[in-house]
């Protein structure tokens, strides 16, 4: 990973947390961000997963001949559109949040209580199935890395 020099303050904190609200929270000093929503976030997912289990449906009616994958194509695309929709929507969060980190010079960044919110998504299905915790976190710290933020999870 080549880094980029940025003129960062390590004493300098930022507190993060991952919420259902808003995907993430970050506060350095005074300023505050709000990065996403779950409605954006939610609503667009739930979308593409609905059309793809009304493909389903109308995947026994559809010209057969030429085999399985012919009948079955647009419904691996609606797959891969929902993974993809995930992927990009978790870079932009990430890629904000490092930003703002950046631009408020803070070369410490604090992941707050993520253990407990791990907890919870595991309770509920509908969360654990529709919210990319581990994989948000994960592009948090290739991109914290990358620009030479020190990342703390607690």
């Amino acid at each position: 990973i080549e880094k980029e020099n940025h003129q960062l303050q390590p004493e300098r904190i930022a507190e993060a947390s991952l919420s259902l609200e808003y995907p993430l929270v970050v506060k350095v000093g005074k300023s505050r961000l709000s990065i996403g929503t779950k409605e954006e976030f939610l609503y667009r997912r739930l979308a593409i997963q609905a059309t793809r289990k009304r493909m389903q449906a109308g995947v026994s009616y559809a010209k057969s001949g030429k085999g399985r994958t012919r009948k079955l194509k647009a419904l691996e695309k609606m797959s891969q559109l929902e993974r993809n929709y995930v992927h990009n929507r978790l870079h932009v969060y990430s890629r904000k949040l490092i930003d703002f980190c950046i631009n408020n010079k803070a070369g410490t960044l604090i992941l707050l209580d993520q253990e407990e919110k791990m907890e919870l998504a595991k309770e509920e299905e509908f969360v654990l199935r529709n919210w990319s915790y581990y994989e948000l976190m994960t592009k948090i710290k290739y991109k914290a890395d990358k620009a030479g933020i020190e990342l703390i999870i607690a």
